[in-house]
Formats: structure tokens, C-alpha cells, sequence
């Protein structure tokens, strides 16, 4: 074949002005030498001829040999040119595409088809030389489709067939299994009795009608040896006969029958006179002597049994059948499909790896490798760069507010107001939930860091218009500026530094502007090294309980203990409960520690006298498992202790939320009989509706109205009427931070009895509550003297004035506050 390509291509230069005539056959031959030469020109030369086509250069580097020949014969033949524009060769009106020529001679090789798309020639044309290779694999992917189809039909119609003849069989054995035991049944009572023509006796011919009663059989006949029937017993008078005894088989089995030995078959009729499907049981009836006297028929009607039969065999197959094709049409569907799942699932990827789903903004990985790249370029040309981390105020209220989908077009929205103001759009991401970074290039400094930061602001603070209704949302934001190199000189440092930049803006009331300095620092490792104290002690068991005494003045006797919480770090002493709390609260510790702290206070205060309470402090967070009421339920059942005896103290910033599940969880804790006492009262959000809403059963007067007595009168004032307030509503009104006696004397001349602070007792750990539960009975012992003793002077010396009961009540109050 290259011969025969060489020598038809030097034809045209060989200086005849007329080419011999050619034969049909020749013609095809050239034809097809042409189009191989074509394609062999298009695979090696190293520029594609559609490129080189009206751009001659005179050179070319991937000439083949037969170029080499031909360029050799002519100067004016470029090398490079298609070979269409040769002179001497009509070039078809339609040249064929490459893959066509393929197709058209099999024996062209696979390898001279191009790897990469190409252009054809000076045409224009752009070629797809895969697209033959991609046509075969469809068409592979088609066949192996429909060869799976077709193995799935056949196996099946075979597994149906298979199935239909055993569940055949097995409902044939069945049918002939219960009309052989109802045969068998009545010849046993039949057996000893001589089958004639005479009557049977009572007992065998109740035993006849009572197996001719049941519905299935509809007939009843007794042959004699030679098989003549003697006597019928129909079900049904108008009932027509069966089909007599012609049968070879059944005749053969009466001429040699063996006694116990069944003979039975079926029928299948039109259902006019007989039924549609019944069987005949035929059964020798012993004799006295052991030999068949004669010969017993049972008809059974099984056209019921067989009904049921095939509507289960009729589902079972259909089940098959289904189960079968669309286990074999989901490999074959999957098959014709999976080229577009790959290309559109390749797709999918690599969108969803780079951006967010809902704003299209960059996600977090994609922002971090631009951010990185940023610093770097930025850092290499001495110019500074800004992060601003920014957070939506209270979007939890816009999605529970106005719904989800209103909560997604308003990340939308917050999205397209950042989008226009970045130059490019990847310095704009979301990084989760109602997070975005921003990143401002040539930022300049901090200060117009925080300028860019503000005109952030307030691009997002104000109106939103969300969904068809037009739903208007009024937001805000908060926004935590870090500033490179000064702040960090790489995108994870960076944005750890705008994050707390950004805590600082939440802390302090949100919508703000923050930047981040060294003092932040600082203050996130206190917390987390908190934290990990926080861990430790829980390991280690360093929490304990101090117990504070609480008293009344008006009867100097102690009434119960509040239970307060410390920590003994083995280094640094006790740490306040103010240092470790909050960092609590925000970690989530504080739920197993709250349980811990009522099972071990009820647990002490179950030892100490019925007449004293405990009084305990309920963290905001507790209630957000809802399973409070449960745990404080099972405490008091496993203490023993009373719920009367129980107080919970919570703040006013727990019923800020007034939601359900806190709402729920209070009153289910009062119908329990647990006391509820609202906590540091007058420092909050102090509210009357919160005393009859809540059914409160007392306050607590915060520390720093008592240590006001004494500074003016607008303090005491105020005292007074809180004191006032709760009595007017029968509340228990308890001070705190009692540490004088001129606040105790305030506090007892305004009617608030209830008392607890320094003056009265420092709060004790559980071993040393004992003692101060011992003094007070002492002194009750010992006031109990003084009145018995009273009592029985003022009844021997009547005429005596007796001594004022406020006089010893002074002189005792005197007398503890110098113990105090």
C-alpha cells in the first residue's frame, strides 16, 4: 500500500499535461490511497494541517516520508499543505472526516487517529476524532445493556417456570395429602363392615354423614370388590354424576387393590354441574377377616384450595418477575448513564469543593488558599493586607422568625452586598452557617482597616426584603479586623486573630467594629487554660461545696444553708467561682457539673434536721437539655430528702428567654414542691410580671442594695420597697451580703428577717456545718430556758414587771454581732 500511495501521488508531477483514463476500480483505489494519506500527513506531521493551511513557511519539522518524496519533485508543493491542494487532484466537493474513512476501510489502523482535537484544514472544520471512540463505547455500553436485559428476561422466565412447575407439584402432593387422610379416616370407620347392598350399621353411617357434612366434599360412594357402586351419598341432589370408574389404572388398582393403599386423581371440569376442580379418592375398606370388602369414593372439592393457590402462585411469580427485571434494568440503566453521571458528578465536585452552595460565594478551603496566596504576594511588595471576619447579629431570630427559606434568601442577600464590594470575587467567602471573611487588599494600616471595616458595617446593617411577601428584616452585624503582617503573617493565624477580634464585638453588645490586639491574646489563653483546668479537676475531683448559713433575726435561729461551689487547685489555691463558671457555662461543663453539685448537696442536706433548707444555684444552661425536673425528681427519691426543703435559685436572665421547654421545665418543678427563689433580684431585667408568671416562692435581694445602706437614702428607699413588694406578695425576701450590723438592724427594723453573709457565717465546707448546726440549738436550748424560766417567775411574782420581750432580743442581737 505505501507503494501504491507514492506512486499515485507522483502522477500529478510528472510534467503530463493529461493523466491516462482510469477505471472504476482505480478510481476507488486512488480514492482510498488519498484519504490514507491525508490522515497519515495529519498524525505525524508536528503541526496540524488545518494550522499550516495559508500560513506556508516554506519548512516543516514532521514531514513524512512520502512528504519527503514529493517535496523533492516540486518546489511549489509546501510541505505541510493538505494534499488536497495539490495540482493535477480533484479535491471532493465533501472531503470525509477522518473517523468516516475509518469506518469506511477497517484495516486502517487505530494509531493513525489523534489523541487531542484538531482542525481539519483551511475548511474550517473543526474535527472530533474521539468522538468514534466514544460512539463505540456507548454502543458497548448499549449492548452490554440490552445482553443484561435479556439475561434478566430469560433467568426470569426461567426462575417463573421453575417455580410454577415445583409449586405445581407441591399443591398436587398437598390436595392428595388431605384427600387421602379424609379417605383414610372414613375407611377406618367403615372397616369389619361387609360393603353389600344392605344397610350400614348407626355407628358407620353417622360416620358417612358426617364426613359428607363437611363442605368440601360433595360425594360419597361404596363399590363393591368389583368396583359396581352400591350405595351414594350426595351433598347436593341436583349435583350430576362423576366421571365412572374407566380409568385402566383405577380399574387395575380395584382388580389388585392392597389394603391401606390409596388410589387418587383429579378433574377439572367447566364448574356448570360439577366443580370447577375436585379429586376422587378411591380406598379399600377392610373386612373382618383383613381382605378388601369392598371399595370406598371420596369426592373432595378442591376448587377453593386451587383458587387460593394460583392467586399466591399468581403473586409469587409477578414478584419474581419484577424483582428480577428491575434487578437487572438498574445495572443495565446505569450502564447507558454512567457517562453523564461522571462528567456531571466530576463537575459537581469540583464547584462544590471551591464554593458555597447557597451564596456561590468561596468556601472556607478555597478562601484560605486564596487568603494564603494574598499574604504571600502581599508580604513580597511591603504592603499590608486586612481580614474582616463578620458574623450576623441574632440570625438564629430571622431563621425561627420568618422560616428557613426566608433565612436562606437573607445569606443571599448578605452575600450580593459583599460581593460588590471586593474588586475580585474570590476575597469574598462564607465561611458557615451566617460567617463571611472579607479580605481588603493594600489595606494601608489598621486605621483604614477599621475605616474599610465600618463602611462593611454599614453596608449590612440595616433593612432586608425577603421572599414574594416582601417580608422586611431589619439586621446587623458584627466585625473582628486582623491586619497583616502585624497581626499574622499566615491565613490560619490571621483568621484566628480577626475570630477574636470578633469575640470581643459579641462580648460587648455586638454590631461594632473591633480590632485585634496582643490583650486578646492573653485573654483567650486564660480561657482555654481554664478549660483545661476545668477538665482536670473534673478527673481529679477538685470541685467541693462550702455551705453558707442563712438565719432569721427574729428568731436568731438558723433556717438552712446555701450551697456554694469551689474549686481547690492544688497550685493555685481556690479559684472563684466568678474565673470558672462562665467558662463553664460556654463549654458545656456546666451540665455535669450542676448534677453534681445537686446530688452531692441534697445527699449532705439529707443528714441535717427537717427544719432547714438548702438553697441551690441553677445555671441558664442546665435547662437547655430540658431534662431538669427529671434529675432534680430522681435526686430527692435517691437522697431521701424532702422536696419541701429544697430551694432552686435562678436568675432573671434565664426568663429573658420565656421559651416553652423553660416555661415547662419551671412549673414541672414546682409541681414537684421544690421552692423557686429568683436570684440577685433588682440587677436584671427585673420584671413583676416574673413574680406571678412564674410563681415564685421568694427573692433574693442583691448584695449591692444591702451594702448601699448607710450611703444615702435613695439607696435605702429602694431597699425598703423591694422588702415592701415581696411581702405585699407573700414571698420569702432573703439579703444577701450581710456583713454589719447597721445593715442588720435596716434589715430587721424594714421587716426582711431573712438573712445570710459574713456577719452571720462564712461558708463552711460540709464537714464543718455540724458544729454551726449544733450551736444553734444550743442557743435554742438556752433562749428556751430563758422564756420557761420567765414564764414561771412572772406566775409566782405577779405584781412583778416582768422584763419587755424586746429588751433580751436587743441585748442578744447585741451579743452576736460582738461574736460576729
Amino acid at each position: 500500500m505505501g507503494q501504491l500511495r507514492m506512486r499515485m501521488i507522483k502522477l500529478p508531477f510528472s510534467g503530463k499535461s493529461k493523466a491516462p483514463e482510469k477505471t472504476e476500480e482505480e478510481r476507488t483505489a486512488e480514492e482510498r490511497a488519498q484519504a490514507r494519506l491525508a490522515a497519515v500527513s495529519g498524525k505525524s506531521s508536528g503541526k496540524s494541517s488545518g494550522k499550516s493551511s495559508g500560513k506556508s513557511s516554506g519548512k516543516s519539522s514532521g514531514k513524512s516520508a512520502g512528504h519527503a518524496d514529493v517535496a523533492a519533485q516540486s518546489e511549489a508543493s509546501t510541505p505541510g499543505d493538505d494534499v488536497w491542494d495539490q495540482p493535477g487532484i480533484d479535491a471532493p466537493e465533501n472531503p470525509p472526516a477522518l473517523a468516516d474513512i475509518h469506518d469506511a476501510d477497517p484495516e486502517l489502523p487505530d494509531e493513525i487517529l489523534p489523541e487531542e482535537p484538531e482542525e481539519e484544514t483551511r475548511r474550517g472544520k473543526k474535527k472530533a476524532p474521539k468522538l468514534r471512540r466514544k460512539r463505540r463505547t456507548t454502543e458497548g455500553d448499549r449492548a452490554i445493556s440490552v445482553l443484561v436485559l435479556v439475561v434478566g428476561l430469560c433467568t426470569a422466565i426461567a426462575t417463573a417456570s421453575l417455580v410454577y412447575y415445583q409449586a405445581e407439584r407441591l399443591f398436587e402432593a398437598n390436595a392428595r395429602s388431605q384427600a387421602v387422610e379424609r379417605a383414610r379416616f372414613l375407611a377406618g370407620s367403615l372397616s369389619g363392615t361387609p360393603i353389600g347392598r344392605g344397610e350400614l350399621p348407626e355407628s358407620q353411617e353417622t360416620a358417612l354423614r358426617s364426613v359428607l357434612s363437611m363442605e368440601d366434599v360433595f360425594r360419597v360412594e361404596l363399590r363393591d370388590r368389583s368396583g359396581d357402586t352400591v350405595r351414594v351419598l350426595r351433598a347436593d341432589e341436583d349435583m350430576a354424576d362423576p366421571q365412572p370408574l374407566e380409568d385402566p389404572a383405577a380399574r387395575a388398582y380395584v382388580e389388585g387393590a392392597d389394603a391401606g393403599e390409596p388410589f387418587w386423581r383429579s378433574f377439572s371440569t367447566d364448574g356448570t354441574r360439577l366443580p370447577a376442580f375436585y379429586s376422587e379418592t378411591l380406598l379399600p375398606v377392610a373386612g373382618a377377616g383383613g381382605e378388601p370388602s369392598g371399595f370406598l369414593a371420596l369426592f373432595v372439592d378442591q376448587t377453593a384450595q386451587r383458587d387460593v393457590f394460583w392467586q399466591w402462585l399468581t403473586g409469587i411469580v409477578g414478584i419474581i418477575l419484577t424483582m428480577a427485571m428491575v434487578g437487572f434494568s438498574i445495572p443495565a440503566v446505569s450502564l447507558l448513564l454512567r457517562t453523564k453521571q461522571k462528567r456531571d458528578v466530576a463537575e459537581r465536585l469540583a464547584y462544590v469543593s471551591d464554593h458555597d452552595t447557597l451564596t456561590s460565594l468561596s468556601n472556607r478551603d478555597q478562601f484560605m488558599q486564596t487568603l494564603e496566596g494574598e499574604i504571600r504576594r502581599h508580604t513580597e511588595q511591603g504592603q499590608r493586607l486586612a481580614l474582616h471576619y463578620i458574623d450576623i447579629d441574632r440570625f438564629k431570630e430571622i431563621n425561627d422568625t420568618h422560616g428557613h427559606m426566608a433565612g436562606d434568601e437573607f445569606l443571599k442577600q448578605v452575600a450580593e452586598r459583599l460581593r460588590d464590594l471586593v474588586d475580585k470575587p474570590e476575597h469574598v467567602a462564607r465561611l458557615g452557617g451566617d460567617e463571611y471573611a472579607v479580605i481588603q487588599t493594600q489595606a494601608g494600616g489598621v486605621k483604614y482597616a477599621e475605616i474599610h471595616g465600618r463602611r462593611i458595617g454599614s453596608v449590612l446593617n440595616g433593612l432586608y426584603r425577603l421572599g414574594e411577601a416582601e417580608e422586611e428584616v431589619v439586621a446587623s452585624a458584627s466585625i473582628g479586623i486582623a491586619v497583616s503582617p502585624e497581626h499574622g503573617d499566615t491565613a490560619i493565624e490571621l483568621l484566628k486573630n480577626a475570630d477574636l477580634a470578633l469575640n470581643k464585638v459579641k462580648a460587648g453588645g455586638r454590631n461594632d467594629v473591633a480590632v485585634f490586639t496582643s490583650e486578646l491574646t492573653s485573654s483567650m489563653q486564660g480561657r482555654l487554660e481554664m478549660q483545661a483546668i476545668l477538665r482536670r479537676a473534673f478527673r481529679e475531683k477538685w470541685f467541693v461545696l462550702y455551705f453558707q448559713p442563712q438565719y432569721d433575726l427574729n428568731t436568731r435561729r438558723l433556717t438552712g444553708f446555701e450551697a456554694l461551689l469551689r474549686l481547690k487547685h492544688p497550685e493555685r489555691g481556690v479559684v472563684s467561682p466568678a474565673e470558672f463558671i462562665p467558662v463553664a457555662e460556654e463549654t458545656g461543663l456546666i451540665e455535669p457539673l450542676g448534677e453534681w453539685i445537686m446530688r452531692e448537696a441534697c445527699r449532705t442536706a439529707s443528714l441535717w434536721p427537717e427544719t432547714l433548707s438548702l438553697a441551690v444555684n441553677l445555671s441558664p444552661a442546665q435547662f437547655k437539655k430540658g431534662n431538669l425536673p427529671n434529675l432534680i425528681k430522681t435526686t430527692l427519691r435517691a437522697s431521701g430528702m424532702k422536696p419541701e426543703r429544697l430551694e432552686v435559685e435562678i436568675t432573671e436572665g434565664l426568663l429573658l428567654e420565656s421559651s416553652n421547654r423553660v416555661l415547662s421545665q419551671l412549673r414541672e418543678i414546682k409541681k414537684l414542691g421544690v421552692g423557686l427563689v429568683m436570684d440577685d433580684f433588682g440587677t436584671g431585667y427585673s420584671s413583676l410580671s416574673y413574680l406571678w408568671r412564674f410563681a415564685f416562692d421568694g427573692i433574693k435581694i442583691d448584695r449591692s442594695f444591702v451594702h448601699g445602706v448607710g450611703a444615702g437614702r435613695h439607696v435605702e428607699r429602694l431597699l425598703r420597697s423591694i422588702v415592701m413588694l415581696g411581702k405585699s406578695l407573700n414571698l420569702k425576701v432573703i439579703a444577701e451580703g450581710v456583713e454589719s450590723a447597721e445593715q442588720a438592724h435596716f434589715l430587721l427594723t424594714n421587716d426582711c428577717a431573712h438573712v445570710q453573709g459574713f456577719l452571720f457565717g462564712w461558708p463552711v465546707p460540709k464537714e464543718e456545718v455540724p458544729a454551726i448546726i449544733a450551736k444553734d440549738i444550743r442557743v435554742g436550748t438556752r433562749e428556751a430556758q430563758k422564756r420557761s424560766k420567765a414564764k414561771a417567775a412572772e406566775a409566782q411574782a405577779p405584781a412583778t414587771k416582768a422584763p419587755t420581750a424586746e429588751a433580751p432580743a436587743d441585748g442578744a442581737a447585741q451579743r452576736q454581732t460582738r461574736a460576729a
